[in-house]
């Protein structure tokens, strides 16, 4: 079965918009339930819920609707992770610890059944979008597993990150590049995190954001995946921030009654500055396409 090619169509936009408004809602939904009901009573609602998103996805898949089998099976991994979830905390085997801190095996199993489940849906129904569970999950479960918060914990990130670039790279060739994409939207993600976790205060370590950011962008132009340009503008935006806002992050006062010229005049240098860093890159890759 080849991969689910989706082209970015009105008719594709609103079936991800309904299927994952749907996954939202679902767990909105389940959390009415979880504040009303006891926790045997939940663990027993979200059994229901992963049924029939499972169901949809199936009978979807049986009928060749591919994409709407793929984005349920998605779906269905979400509240797979809730109804497991649920059983596990009904049971008494969940840890309230902040995340990646101490080792649980009780929260380790839920977040590697979860891993299971999404390598199961992707083998099945072949959907790109499933690969960002893979990735994140497996990201999360591997931190967890060897690592208890804090520098250690940014340090397998930033590992982890590295590994999946190079993954993503194998898999950009033929059909699998489809994967390929959300391969390289999560390494970005954990190999910048982890960056921007150390780098957060002071102008030097500002600075060291400046140059990875914009080195997203010079990498992601070599390769043609636009996810590493974007992340280089969002870390080009939170450095810009530092410099001339007097919150790090308050991007939001740039637009309402900003105190001093500084804020507005570095926005609109920045965005010039990716204006013409945009032109240069679409004149070589013509150039390229051309040759």
């Amino acid at each position: 079965m080849k991969i689910v090619r989706a082209g970015w169509t009105s008719a594709s936009f609103l079936v991800y918009a309904g299927a994952l408004m749907a996954l939202f809602a679902a767990f909105a939904w389940q959390g009415v339930i979880s504040a009303e009901h006891s926790q045997g009573a939940f663990a027993g609602w979200s059994v229901l819920f992963y049924a029939v998103a499972g169901t949809i996805a199936l009978i979807m898949l049986a009928r060749g609707r591919r994409l709407v089998a793929g984005l349920f099976a998605f779906v269905s991994v979400g509240l797979f992770g809730v109804m497991v979830g649920a059983f596990f905390d009904w049971f008494g085997w969940l840890s309230s610890d902040d995340p990646l801190h101490g080792f649980h095996w009780g929260n380790l199993g839920l977040e590697l059944l979860i891993l299971v489940a999404a390598v199961v849906a992707l083998r099945i129904f072949r959907f790109p979008l499933l690969v960002l569970l893979v990735a994140g999950v497996g990201w999360y479960f591997l931190t967890d597993l060897v690592s208890s918060g804090g520098n250690w914990s940014a340090t397998v990130t930033l590992l982890f990150g590295i590994a999946l670039f190079f993954r993503g790279l194998g898999l950009d060739g033929g059909d699998s590049r489809w994967y390929g994409f959300w391969v390289h939207v999560v390494a970005g993600l954990t190999f910048g995190g982890a960056l921007l976790y150390w780098w957060h205060s002071g102008d030097g370590e500002w600075a060291g954001t400046l140059i990875v950011a914009l080195l997203y962008i010079l990498v992601g132009a070599a390769i043609r995946r636009s996810s590493y340009a974007v992340l280089g503008v969002v870390g080009l935006v939170l450095a810009t921030g530092h410099y001339s806002l007097e919150e790090t992050f308050g991007f939001g006062n740039v637009f309402s009654r900003p105190t001093t010229w500084a804020g507005p005049v570095a926005y609109l240098c920045l965005g010039l500055f990716l204006v013409l860093v945009g032109m240069v890159l679409r004149r070589r890759h013509a150039a390229a396409e051309s040759a």
